[in-house]
């Protein structure tokens, strides 16, 4: 089955993604370099807790607009109700624009507290700001990425990542070789160009196609359709609302009860396990309009099947690579300038074990919203109060050292949650009765 399915364009899509992926990934350690060894690992801990910030404020508001115009989009589009599917894009660029909007005027007022409160600096307050604008850039592109996702222009969406990522480290570059300037506005401003680049790359791949197929279909409101949609936005919008305290949480924790430093020892550490989730990014993004046709034709035993086959390759490699930073791991830390302990070495034991245990849900996202979207909501608040008494809880006690308590702390917290997952997807193999482990594919 798995074979039937990897077909020549997908095969071509899945490359071409994992190509534009390790190009991603070696920006991004490139740009982690030139951070740490340039800019300093404390102003890479301010980048750290000002990102978590915009993180935050992004869990609270974003509707997930790409996951809704993907399941909505591409039902209408099978169904030929091409009016619906244009309708569909209204109401998402529509809620894009008014989230983003509320997003920069919440970081706006909540700037000074921030500023003062995690960063320790009042002067940084700026900075936040001026980051927000990146986060609005991103908002934008919820529906653009959820048409492009529907379409299956997975090529396109990946060449935006990589022009993203290429401009990040252009920029960052100009600023130490060319202008010789080292502050933490300079980062900002060169991801804010790169932001504003790919989302006018975005623009213009959405129109291309957009204006071939929808030119001439006529907008038609539909009410049925703009209520199943807004119940199902809600839903995802709960969800991910009630995360809110389980995302980038951990830089605010440690930026509060330790340092900037330390936030940018532990960002690194996370930049290092990031290949693990890039690895499940393109199955997560390839496979939703396929898993979407088998679950809604009632063929659960092929979505099963294929889920399985994927979560074996992917444990398999990311194996692979964890066993490649365990035996290097002294010399990328040398390398920045930062000096590598045995501390460093528990902590990225403990943080390595929570993003293993996170590759083997990777399909969970894809799952609940298929199967019931407000699931994700129990989860979601379970981690939410877990990732912050947790850490909390070991700060206090103060028998950890900071590094340790919140790498600690957050596997802490993400395992009940995990839990949840496994045991209702587990649930639904056993009601749809069907095995378990296929050990090849037909």
């Amino acid at each position: 089955m798995l074979t039937r399915l990897l077909n020549s364009k997908f095969k071509k899509d899945l490359s071409f993604s994992y190509i534009t992926q390790a190009i991603t990934v070696s920006f991004g350690f490139l740009q982690l370099f030139l951070i740490n060894r340039y800019f300093g690992v404390a102003t890479f801990g301010q980048l750290a807790i000002i990102m978590s910030t915009a993180g935050i404020f992004s869990s609270l508001l974003t509707a997930k607009s790409s996951e809704a115009v993907t399941r909505f989009f591409k039902r209408e589009e099978l169904k030929q109700n091409y009016e619906n599917a244009k309708f569909v894009l209204l109401i998402g660029f529509s809620i894009d624009f008014i989230t983003a909007m509320l997003l920069v005027a919440l970081i706006y007022f909540a700037s000074t507290f921030i500023a003062t409160i995690f960063l320790k600096d009042i002067e940084l307050q700026d900075e936040i700001v001026l980051y927000s604008f990146i986060t609005f850039f991103g908002f934008l592109r919820g529906t653009l990425f959820g048409y492009l996702q529907s379409k299956e222009m997975f090529v396109n969406m990946n060449i935006v990542t990589m022009i993203e990522s290429f401009m990040k480290i252009a920029m960052i570059i100009s600023f130490i070789f060319i202008w010789n300037l080292t502050n933490l506005d300079d980062i900002i401003y060169s991801f804010l160009v790169a932001s504003m680049a790919s989302f006018s790359y975005t623009i213009y791949i959405f129109l291309t196609s957009y204006l071939k197929e929808f030119k001439n279909i006529k907008l038609q409101i539909n009410k049925k359709l703009l209520k199943e949609y807004w119940s199902f936005n809600i839903k995802t919008f709960l969800s991910s609302s009630l995360k809110i305290g389980a995302t980038n949480i951990d830089n605010l924790i440690l930026g509060y009860y330790s340092n900037n430093e330390t936030v940018g020892i532990y960002q690194t550490i996370k930049k290092f396990l990031s290949p693990l989730s890039f690895i499940t990014a393109p199955f997560s993004s390839l496979m939703l309009p396929k898993l979407i046709g088998y679950y809604e034709k009632g063929e659960v035993e092929y979505f099963h099947k294929l889920i399985f086959n994927i979560t074996i390759k992917i444990i398999v490699v990311s194996s692979a690579i964890l066993f490649v930073f365990y035996s290097s791991l002294h010399i990328l830390f040398n390398i920045q300038n930062i000096e590598y302990n045995n501390i460093i070495f528990i902590s990225f034991l403990i943080a390595s074990f929570q993003s293993l245990l996170s590759v083997l849900v990777w399909f969970g996202r894809i799952f609940y919203i298929m199967y019931n979207p407000t699931l994700p909501i129990y989860s979601n608040l379970l981690l939410s109060i877990n990732s912050i008494w947790i850490p909390i809880l070991l700060y206090k006690i103060d028998y950890f050292d900071d590094l340790i308590a919140i790498c600690l702390g957050m596997l802490l917290s993400y395992f009940p949650s995990w839990l949840f997952t496994i045991t209702v997807y587990l649930k639904f193999i056993r009601k749809n009765k069907i095995n378990l482990i296929y050990y090849r594919s037909k």
